[in-house]
C-alpha cells in the first residue's frame, strides 16, 4: 500500500496542526471575535510568553490563518479571513452539550450566550432571535447552506442603508447559515450578517463590552428591534 501523501493531504494536515496546538488554538479563539490583538495581549489572553506567542503567531501567519497589520510602531494580529473564523466556530460546536459548567466561567459566559460578535457578525441568542424574526416577516428564508434575500427583503434591507446588490459583489457568501454554539441554531453570517451588525453599531442599537467578544444592547436598540422585527426584550 502506497503510503506517500498528495500534496493536497499534506498541506491539509499541516493546516490542521496549526489548529491542533493549544496555545495556538485558544490565541485564534481569541482573535474570532474579529477585533486586532497585539501578540503581548494574546500571550496575557493564553498565559503564555511573550517570546512563545510571537513563535506561534508566526506560524499562524506563514499558513495564512492570520494576518498582520502595523499602527505606527505596533504590530496588530487578526483572522486573515471568514472561513478560518466559521472553521473556529464549527469546532466550537463540537463541545458536548454536558461540558463543566460548574466553573466561575459560567458566569463569565452568561452574557456571551445572549449576544455576542462572531467573527464579524452577531451570534448568541439575540441573534438566533433576529434571524428568526427575519424569517417569519418574510426578509429572508431558508434554502440548504444559505439564507436567501427575498425582494421584500432587499427593500427592507435597503430603508436601513444597507445594499444587497453592493453585498452581492463581495468576495464572500451573502448570507451562509451559521451554526450558533451556544444556541445549536442558524444565525445570519457572510457578507450580510457582516452589514447588519455594522449597521446596529454605527446606530447605536448595540455596543461592545471591553475586553470581550460580548455586545450589550442599548435602550434604543431595544426599542427598535422592537419596533421592526417584534422581538421584546
Amino acid at each position: 500500500m502506497n503510503s506517500k501523501l498528495t500534496p493536497f493531504e499534506h498541506h491539509f494536515s499541516k493546516i490542521a496542526i496549526q489548529f491542533g496546538e493549544k496555545s495556538r488554538a485558544l490565541m485564534l479563539w481569541h482573535l474570532s471575535d474579529g477585533r486586532p490583538y497585539t501578540a503581548s495581549e494574546l500571550a496575557f489572553c493564553v498565559d503564555i510568553s511573550a517570546q512563545s506567542a510571537s513563535n506561534h503567531l508566526s506560524q499562524l501567519k506563514k499558513m495564512n490563518i492570520i494576518k498582520v497589520e502595523k499602527s505606527g510602531r505596533y504590530k496588530y494580529y487578526k483572522i486573515a479571513n471568514p472561513q478560518v473564523a466559521m472553521v473556529l466556530e464549527n469546532m466550537a460546536n463540537l463541545i458536548p452539550d454536558d461540558y463543566d459548567k460548574s466553573s466561575a466561567r459560567k458566569l463569565e459566559n452568561e452574557g456571551t450566550k445572549f449576544a455576542r460578535t462572531c467573527y464579524d457578525h452577531l451570534a448568541g441568542k439575540l441573534g438566533i432571535d433576529i434571524t428568526s424574526a427575519m424569517i417569519d416577516k418574510g426578509i429572508v428564508r431558508k434554502n440548504r447552506d444559505i439564507f436567501v434575500i427575498t425582494k421584500q427583503g432587499e427593500i427592507w434591507f435597503s430603508k436601513h442603508g444597507i445594499n444587497i446588490n453592493a453585498l452581492k459583489n463581495k468576495k464572500r457568501t451573502l448570507a451562509h447559515k451559521c451554526l450558533d454554539w451556544t444556541e445549536k441554531k442558524y444565525h445570519i453570517g457572510g457578507a450580510l450578517g457582516s452589514a447588519f451588525l455594522e449597521m446596529m453599531f454605527k446606530n447605536d442599537w448595540i455596543r461592545r463590552k471591553p475586553h470581550s467578544r460580548q455586545v450589550l444592547i442599548t435602550a434604543r436598540g431595544k426599542s427598535e428591534l422592537l419596533h421592526l422585527l417584534e422581538i421584546n426584550l
